[in-house]
């Protein structure tokens, strides 16, 4: 038993580890929403009256509050086992079944998770974004960019804690700039974050094999959010590890992931994500 107290041990940093090097999203988690039980939270929507005029004769303007409940439900059940035979792991200097378990993390895990989470925002109902475009040259990359933040400057979304995703493609086109251009075009954001395009999608098929492209789906050229605006969750992420001999069934050691999860965007804070696509 000593032996799959210490094979848990060492496994588990190693993988939470890698999770934290390779997410992309993890700006957006919020381990503060609770779920009690239920597979759905339910987040307080208030409404608050207009200031009114203030009369001498009759006093103050009546208004309501209104406060209603928003629903979020969580739709996203993943996971996966692998085993790997004792000797197998063994005649290559016990090096199998580690490094499978850590490439799985970063291979497979937190890929879908990325593009799910950026789908999902991209199609959220109310969020800011224009007819699909394709950005070939740095001067339309920052005229765009600037589009973004002005289009949620008038919607008066908070400035602060602007996050940009981007494409490396598009960053290269920034960054080729003169350096007066690319740094205006930068520096209001708290920070980039250059996604891959193969997770950068407007929406995503996920199946048993993993995680595909929509079939009606656009390329995202960049996503701009205020981080109050949206909210990744994972209810339940449990991870387990036995050794051949905790096993009963084979000799072999057993990895065992199940991640339940979700990406919610606020209703009345969508205007603080901003998409602009691609034309494919």
């Amino acid at each position: 038993m000593a032996n799959t107290i210490n094979l848990v041990t060492k496994f588990q940093p190693l993988l939470d580890e890698v999770y934290q090097a390779a997410s992309l999203t993890a700006d957006l988690e919020n381990s503060a929403v609770k779920f009690d039980g239920s597979k759905t939270v339910k987040v307080l929507k208030l409404t608050v009256p207009p200031l009114g005029a203030y009369t001498r004769n009759s006093g103050y303007t009546a208004g309501d509050v209104t406060a209603d409940w928003e629903s979020f439900t969580l739709t996203q059940d993943r996971g996966t086992e692998f085993s790997v035979d004792a000797m197998d792991d063994e005649e290559t200097l016990n090096m199998t079944f580690g490094n499978a378990s850590s490439e799985f993390i970063r291979r497979s895990v937190v890929p879908q998770v990325d593009a799910y989470r950026f789908a999902a925002m991209a199609g959220a109902t109310g969020i800011s974004t224009v007819t699909g475009a394709a950005l070939t040259t740095g001067d339309a990359v920052v005229k765009a960019i600037n589009a973004g933040m002005t289009k949620m400057d008038e919607d008066e979304v908070t400035p602060e804690g602007r996050i940009l995703y981007i494409t490396p493609t598009l960053k290269g086109l920034i960054d080729d700039l003169e350096t007066y251009k690319s740094k205006a075009c930068v520096e209001r954001f708290a920070k980039i974050v250059v996604v891959p395009q193969s997770r950068f999608y407007t929406a995503v098929t996920i199946s048993n094999t993993g995680f595909a492209k929509g079939t009606d789906a656009k390329n995202i050229n960049f996503l701009i959010v205020e981080p109050k605006a949206a909210f990744a969750v994972a209810k339940h992420k449990k991870l387990r590890v036995f050794d051949p001999d905790t096993n009963q069934k084979r000799d072999d050691y057993l990895f065992q992931y199940r991640l339940y999860h979700d990406m919610f965007v606020y209703p009345q804070k969508a205007a603080g994500i901003y998409l602009h696509k691609s034309t494919t």
